[in-house]
């Protein structure tokens, strides 16, 4: 939700010390460095985007999303969202609560009582069965169209949200995307069977990264990771898998999705052919021993 980042963003709880050094007096170019998507949400889900991934921060009150500096409410984006599955039933969306800044135990209960309300009946919850279980033919027969993942709560979490362990999702922490590939390869195979995965096709720019390319943004550097990383992703399998199996993709995260009028999301979802490939392959095994 980082594309509402405007220029009366103002520095969030979740900066770091240089983050904030460098807001006095380069304002503009730490917002640009803060921005991780351009598209809005419609866009977002228009080019095929289901997943969501979210820092939310607490001020005066209110909840609103962050990366560095402010972004909007939280709330705001959301109802287009929930306009969006209103009129698409057969679609389903993944908000990842993956970070919290500045909420006491009573603002983490205020957010869940409001998500529930907001959400309800939409709300894919742990009551409805294991995550293995979630497909689009179940969701849709329940009527579910909405996965929250609330991550790093000091409180129990209410039935209705996955805890974080469901949807593991490793930070890489690297500035090269020869190190994230092999990030990527090697964490993928700690997934287990029952659980959701997260591949962050991402790099994470350290403060020198940043001030050798000061005038740039992580646009740049996000045109660098699509491309080299595309061969790693084309080759990826997704779909279940068993506990002898070598595990496959579930989610990527990625920022700049539109870039190249959305290759990124294109490559992705040009995986789930492979799936069709596989239900067949399964189909004709039945037929053969039937």
């Amino acid at each position: 939700m980082t594309y509402g980042i405007s220029r009366k963003s103002k520095i969030a709880p979740d900066a770091e010390t240089a983050i904030r050094r460098w807001h006095r007096f380069f304002p503009c170019i730490v917002r640009r460095w803060c921005k991780t998507q351009s598209y809005g949400v419609l866009d977002q889900l228009q080019a095929g985007v289901r997943y969501f991934d979210l820092r939310i921060a607490q001020e005066d009150g209110k909840f609103y999303y962050c990366h560095g500096v402010f972004s909007m409410e939280v709330f705001e984006p959301l109802l287009e969202l929930r306009q969006f599955l209103e009129t698409h039933p057969e679609e389903v969306v993944i908000l990842d609560l993956q970070h919290f800044y500045a909420l006491t135990v009573a603002h983490h209960q205020q957010l869940h009582k409001d998500l529930i309300q907001f959400f309800g009946h939409l709300l894919y919850s742990t009551v409805d069965g294991p995550l293995n279980d979630c497909s689009l033919n179940r969701c849709l027969q329940l009527r579910r169209q909405v996965v929250i993942i609330y991550r790093r709560c000091p409180i129990p979490l209410p039935l209705r949200f996955w805890p974080s362990f469901a949807w593991p999702t490793p930070w890489p922490n690297k500035a090269s995307v020869k190190k994230l590939q092999s990030f990527l390869e090697d964490s993928l195979l700690s997934r287990q069977p029952h659980q959701g995965y997260v591949s962050q096709c991402l790099i994470t720019p350290t403060g020198r990264y940043i001030a050798f390319r000061f005038f740039l943004s992580l646009k740049s550097t996000a045109k660098k990771v699509d491309k080299k990383l595309e061969p790693w992703i084309v080759e990826q399998v997704p779909g279940p898998f068993e506990n002898k199996e070598t595990p496959r993709v579930n989610v990527f995260l990625a920022d700049f999705v539109n870039l190249k009028d959305g290759q990124f999301c294109n490559l992705v979802l040009e995986l789930n052919s492979k799936l069709q490939i596989r239900m067949k392959e399964l189909d004709m095994e039945v037929e053969s021993s039937t």
